[in-house]
């Protein structure tokens, strides 16, 4: 996939706090998730060589991401995208 960054800066971002159980320990760490704009210009996602074990993708328009992810993530990163 040939694909093009246009700035240099975030559009976006998603913060998670950490998490912790009744005991006062860890669940669950926190995380900082950056989103940066790009562009497609030609070819498609291909997942044969991925060294994550991913086996498969969704290209998903801004209304169906509400309805793929969870409300708060949503809420989160709705307005970095345009209403087209």
């Amino acid at each position: 996939m040939n694909t093009w960054i246009v700035g240099r800066v975030p559009v976006a971002h998603h913060v998670t706090r950490h998490a912790y159980r009744d005991d006062g320990s860890l669940q669950r760490r926190g995380e900082k998730t950056f989103f940066i704009k790009g562009r497609i210009m030609a070819g498609q996602a291909n997942l044969a060589s991925n060294l994550h074990g991913y086996v498969d993708f969704k290209w998903l328009a801004k209304d169906e991401l509400a309805e793929t992810l969870t409300p708060e993530y949503y809420r989160s990163v709705k307005n970095m995208m345009a209403d087209r």
